[in-house]
């Protein structure tokens, strides 16, 4: 082989070898990984998830306690009640005479409890009543009819933080959108958080009938409390009752026959009940609305992401 005939020969075999170095293999590269250390992973966010909706409402029936009066008698009483957290649940107005029946069988709700009281006005409305306190629902805003009787009137309220407010008055006009619920027109029964002002005058006076009663309550645990006591109970026997109970304040809506405390599907309201709370007078028991306590809609937003 001549000198020129071996370059040629070692020129055709280094392009060769380049060519099969280029052509492609018929296996997989091996990806390429990396396992940041743990100090360089930034943390992530929490995410704050609603409870779960048999969550937001505790259903306490059949309760009891003890208590002791002045003169030293020992009594028993008895009572069922509701506890919900402010931060997850809404109240709506349920309006319409004699709805009772119907709100034993809607899903939709929590619970459903009596509301303020009112006066009968024929042609003020469609259900010919004024109310006695200012309203603020998750369903509207509804004015008292009578001002005068919701000035010297007490509420309770749900701010948009989610926090339980009891004080004083009518709707505060300044400051009506710190609330998310207001309920105007009640009695105040109890209060450790504020002393009421000298234009607050309440529902009743002095109550010497043994009834039942409906109560408003804040507890200690920031959740609200709606109870309906059994037939019988003094309001000094109340006074008892709020006191063992610790609750912060403690404020009553219409009472007696007007009480309805109504759990759909398992607390339902029947003609036993109407006997009961009326005393045999079921001609003094028609109520035009009660307050429909339901999930709120940050709830209803948060469960549907």
């Amino acid at each position: 082989m001549t000198r020129r005939s071996l370059a040629v020969f070692l020129a055709l075999a280094g392009a060769v070898v380049g060519a099969a170095a280029l052509w492609p293999h018929s296996h997989e590269p091996e990806p390429l990984s990396w396992d940041p250390p743990t100090e360089l992973i930034p943390p992530s966010e929490p995410i704050d998830l609603p409870p779960k909706r048999e969550q937001l409402m505790e259903f306490l029936p059949d309760q009891s306690i003890r208590l002791l009066r002045p003169d030293g008698q020992e009594i028993t009483v008895r009572y069922t009640a509701v506890v919900a957290d402010p931060a997850w649940v809404d109240l709506s107005f349920y309006g319409g005479w004699e709805r009772e029946l119907e709100a034993n069988e809607d899903s939709s709700a929590l619970a459903f409890a009596s509301g303020p009281t009112y006066e009968r006005q024929q042609g003020f409305n469609d259900l010919g009543i004024a109310l006695h306190g200012d309203l603020v629902l998750a369903n509207g805003q509804w004015d008292a009819g009578n001002r005068a009787a919701a000035r010297q009137r007490a509420y309770w309220a749900i701010t948009r933080n989610g926090e339980l407010e009891f004080g004083y008055g009518r709707l505060p006009r300044e400051e009506s959108s710190r609330y998310r619920i207001f309920v105007g027109g009640l009695h105040a029964f109890h209060n450790d958080v504020s002393s009421p002002p000298e234009s607050y005058k309440g529902v009743y006076e002095a109550m010497t009938l043994a009834d039942v009663r409906i109560v408003y309550a804040w507890r200690d645990d920031g959740r609200l409390e709606v109870l309906e006591t059994a037939d019988g109970v003094l309001f000094s026997d109340l006074e008892l009752l709020v006191k063992a109970r610790d609750f912060r304040a403690a404020y009553l809506p219409d009472h007696a026959s007007k009480s309805r405390l109504i759990i759909p599907g398992q607390r339902l309201w029947n003609e036993e009940q109407a006997l009961w709370v009326s005393g045999g007078r079921l001609d003094i028991i028609p109520l035009p609305f009660m307050l429909k306590l339901q999930p709120s809609r940050a709830w209803n937003a948060a469960s549907n992401r």
